[in-house]
């Protein structure tokens, strides 16, 4: 008996060792040729499972390297750091003891700011506040719910941290003034400001009536309604105006 081995279209002897699971399955007694195709492999097949496990390997290695990259970022860099108070925009937030903070930017223009400070400045025509910045920072008190309309400015800080004064226009003549450094760039200064009975004080601290060093008569009878914030060219603020 001969069988023979058919692989890729040729004819090739073969004996019982290379297939004897085809021997065994034939009569001992049988005669004649008997031919065995080979199956044919998918090789496509194999390269498309080949490049799948290629892909699944990278992509595993890249989370592991990603994940070990952004743990080491952090315990070398830190967490991300406060964004910086320059540029044209406005930040705030209330703290837990429930005070209010603004950041005004390098500009003079104002914020209104009764709205998201609710009834904390107003109570007993009193406010008090801190505020940290190199010079010029400014508060309207104004009857109109914008800064349009009549108003008083107090000045804190101009010419350079040198001079602060209350003005009755948005950087009108100087009514009253007072000279002396008030403000610091790395710490914050509590100042208090009052509008009852026609009369405008100006003070340090958070206590009202401690440590005047402005005061005005206006006989406008202004009924303050809005209060707006804003710093000068050249320098950023920051404020707190802290719950009563």
């Amino acid at each position: 008996m001969e069988i023979q081995v058919k692989s890729n279209g040729y004819e090739v002897p073969d004996t019982r060792k290379s297939v004897p699971h085809i021997y065994s399955a034939l009569n001992e007694h049988s005669s004649g040729i008997y031919t065995y195709i080979e199956p044919k492999v998918n090789i496509k097949s194999k390269r498309k499972w080949k490049k799948k496990l290629r892909l699944c390997v990278i992509l595993f290695v890249g989370i592991i390297v990603g994940t070990v990259l952004t743990i080491a970022g952090f315990f070398i860099f830190g967490p991300s750091s406060t964004p910086s108070l320059r540029g044209n925009h406005y930040d705030n937030f209330e703290s837990p003891s429930g005070n209010k903070t603004f950041t005004t930017p390098e500009k003079y223009e104002f914020r209104m700011v009764r709205c998201e400070i609710g009834d904390i400045p107003f109570k007993q025509q009193f406010l008090s506040f801190r505020v940290k910045s190199c010079s010029d920072v400014y508060l309207v008190l104004t009857s109109e719910y914008d800064d349009e309309g009549p108003l008083i400015e107090i000045a804190i800080g101009l010419n350079g941290n040198t001079r602060s004064a209350i003005r009755t226009e948005k950087r009108g003549t100087n009514i009253v003034t007072f000279t002396r450094s008030f403000l610091n760039c790395r710490r914050f200064t509590s100042f208090w400001v009052s509008w009852g009975n026609q009369i405008i004080q100006v003070g340090m601290g958070l206590q009202e009536n401690n440590r005047e060093f402005m005061m005005m008569m206006d006989d406008r009878k202004l009924k303050i309604v809005n209060i707006g914030i804003s710093t000068g060219r050249g320098t950023t603020g920051k404020w707190l105006f802290v719950k009563p």
